[in-house]
């Protein structure tokens, strides 16, 4: 089965309570999906977009690894 890519929402310009409006409404619309969201950073803006996307998807994995770690009782 071919696997889709994940969903990745980068977001510039917007302060933080706008972010989490996007996020909440982003969530509620796309239940079941593994989404990534990130905002951009002076030094996120120099690079690819590829490259950056990439770096997002490795950071995600990781943050659902220590959850389910400390879900699972670890530390």
């Amino acid at each position: 089965m071919e696997r889709k890519d994940q969903k990745v929402v980068i977001l510039h310009g917007f302060d933080k309570p706008e972010i989490l409006k996007v996020m909440k409404l982003l969530k509620e619309n796309f239940q079941g999906e593994d989404l990534i969201f990130a905002s951009t950073t002076p030094t996120s803006l120099t690079w690819k977009v590829e490259d950056l996307i990439n770096e997002l998807k490795q950071e995600h994995e990781e943050f659902k690894r220590m959850r389910q770690t400390r879900n699972q009782g670890g530390k």
